[in-house]
């Protein structure tokens, strides 16, 4: 059944593709034709080379036939058939179908203009010419640059309705789907990193079959336990003022994906994004150790910022460094570490010593590293690792920083020669990450990266970095702070008791089973007046009941939500009524259904 349908189409659209070409031809003839016959402008190729195309070159050769014959006999011509003439209608439709079955088999506009170019050269501009020659005893070289013109237009015509999907379904010309967005974003999604063996093998073969698009980039790598995001954002900013194009490699996202990989601080587009990916799929699938996730989102960023040229590429790691996926590049210009504190301690190891070793991995021989944090321990294991790589390891000198003003409306301090340096980024850590960035931007101009002061300031007053202490709401103020593990929460309710001294807040909040929530609990419990937990939409959450517990355990008044939408609403009815603020502290995958929650509430 399905093989008679297709033969009945074939037939219906060859015969219609034979009238049209006879129409447009007899057309041409009577209005479109100088010279008797020298100087004629036809589009009567078009539907035979669309034939040849669709059809292969038999019934492309048919129809350039029937086209001929039948526009012969009904226009009447007093002189005979020229057999050349009609050769030449003839291979237009048999070099277009056999370029378009045997040599560009793969449907689209390559594969059209290609068919279309050489049929016209062969069919058009030297067999007819030499047809028309026995009967005017002229060589007519003056129809090959009439063609010149004709083809282009003809081709762009079939490509502009061939590649039209519902043309194309119509006539049978059935391109295959471009990866879509969702498409691309479902495939990424779709790969297990479960049972993979921790190692840089994939990534490195990924890379390789790509063409190691990240040996054209130049990086500053970014790794540590926290402030990683606060630092890359503020320094793409700094960068991006200072004229460099900069590419940003973080995660996890916050509201959309694309947030990932940016440039200048616009996230990669969906088409870039799915094009891209679709590139990738077929090398990633190819593969005996399929790649990860992270690792093919790593090679979408890499293959992005090479196509896009970017001067300077800022790349977060995603876990440790060592064997991060991102640390398979070769051109660091410079190797940071924010700090180092116990997380992911079933990955990266049990001790302070231990993670920072692991995140030390990414230093590179003969490249500076700077040092953010303030434990000896890591500092130690990190200059060891820095004195193999002959590394010189450079670390932040505050002893200079002036904080002037420090305000929910933002902060303002002196540092490094600089006065009234503005950040609207908040928190007590953000004047760290700012100093942090800083003494970067000081260490990239040594590397040849020169960095104004006024890129400076400008940059650090428009950085922005969503969930971390952030204001989204003023009327019930209600902050959000990412804050997931034990030293991300203590700067978090540090940071309120310093904006909101002697307040206790109504905190919505939801931890991971994997951290050490009983610790993170303690700390929360120092500004709450009352706990609301959720359960974070992730496999390794811990659950709403058993967090109100540990809570409720260490004499903190605490009560557990199904949703966050029923945490909100009755914190932000409690809070007007009460005039307390509100913080919802923890994973970042709650983020944009706080978002959504809190927006929703304040219309209600």
């Amino acid at each position: 059944m399905q093989k008679n349908r297709q033969a009945i189409r074939t037939i219906t659209t060859t015969a219609m593709l034979i009238a049209i070409s006879v129409v447009i031809g007899i057309f041409c003839k009577t209005f479109l034709n100088f010279g008797e016959g020298l100087f004629r402008i036809t589009f009567e190729n078009l539907p035979i080379i669309m034939s040849g195309i669709l059809y292969g070159p038999i019934i492309g050769a048919i129809v350039g036939l029937a086209t001929d014959l039948v526009s012969y006999f009904l226009s009447g011509q007093a002189f005979p058939i020229m057999p050349l003439v009609t050769l030449g209608s003839v291979m237009v439709g048999a070099i277009s179908g056999i370029v378009s079955k045997y040599i560009v088999k793969k449907k689209g506009t390559k594969q059209i203009v290609i068919s279309a170019t050489l049929a016209h050269i062969i069919g058009s501009m030297i067999i007819k010419p030499i047809g028309l020659y026995s009967i005017y005893n002229i060589l007519v070289l003056v129809r090959i640059p009439l063609y010149m013109i004709i083809a282009p237009l003809e081709i762009i015509l079939l490509c502009t309705l061939l590649n039209r999907k519902s043309f194309g379904r119509v006539v049978g010309y059935n391109i295959k789907n471009k990866m879509s967005y969702n498409e691309a974003l479902d495939y990424i999604h779709s790969v297990s990193w479960a049972f993979c063996k921790p190692g840089l093998e994939r990534i490195k073969e990924l890379c390789q079959k790509l063409g190691n698009p990240q040996d054209s980039l130049k990086f500053v790598h970014v790794a540590g336990t926290n402030g990683k995001g606060s630092f890359c954002s503020m320094l793409t900013s700094i960068l991006s003022e200072a004229g460099y194009n900069v590419g940003m490699f973080t995660s996890p996202y916050i509201k959309e994906f694309n947030e990932r990989i940016a440039i200048n601080k616009t996230p990669i587009s969906n088409n870039d994004l799915a094009e891209i990916t679709e590139k990738i799929k077929p090398i990633a699938d190819s593969m005996q150790d399929k790649p990860t996730e992270f690792e093919i989102i790593t090679a979408i960023g890499f293959e992005y910022f090479k196509r896009k040229k970017c001067d300077i590429v800022v790349l977060e790691c995603g876990l440790g460094g060592r064997l991060d996926s991102t640390n398979i590049i070769q051109n660091s210009i410079l190797s940071v570490i924010t700090g180092i504190d116990l997380d992911h301690t079933a990955i990266l190891g049990n001790t302070v010593s231990e993670i920072a070793r692991e995140k030390a991995g990414i230093i590179k021989e003969n490249t500076p590293v700077l040092w953010c944090g303030s434990s000896a321990e890591a500092y130690d294991e990190i200059s060891k690792e820095a004195s193999t790589k002959n590394a010189s390891i450079l670390t932040v000198d505050r002893n200079t920083l002036n904080v002037k003003k420090q305000t929910l409306d933002g902060t303002f301090f002196d540092f490094y020669g600089m006065n009234d340096i503005e950040i609207q980024m908040l928190g007590e850590y953000q004047i760290e990450n700012a100093t942090n960035v800083i003494t970067a931007t000081k260490i990239l101009a040594e590397q040849g990266y020169a960095v104004p002061n006024e890129a400076i300031l400008n940059g650090l007053k428009k950085a922005r970095w969503s969930a971390r202490f952030e204001v989204i709401s003023n009327t019930p103020l209600v902050i959000f702070d990412g804050g997931h593990n034990p030293q991300g929460v203590c700067v978090a309710v540090k940071s309120i008791e310093k904006y909101l001294p002697e307040q206790k807040l109504y905190v919505i909040t939801g931890v991971m089973a994997d951290k050490d929530y009983t610790f993170i609990a303690s700390q929360i419990a120092k500004v709450a007046k009352c706990v609301f937990t959720i359960t974070p939409n992730n496999p390794r959450a811990l659950s709403a009941e058993k967090y109100a517990k540990v809570f409720k355990n260490q004499g903190t008044k605490a009560e557990a939500f199904d949703s966050v939408f029923e945490a909100i609403s009755k914190a932000i009815s409690l809070a007007k009524a009460e005039n307390v603020p509100i913080l919802c502290l923890g994973s970042l995958y709650m983020y944009s259904e706080v978002l959504e929650a809190v927006n929703k509430c304040k219309v209600e």
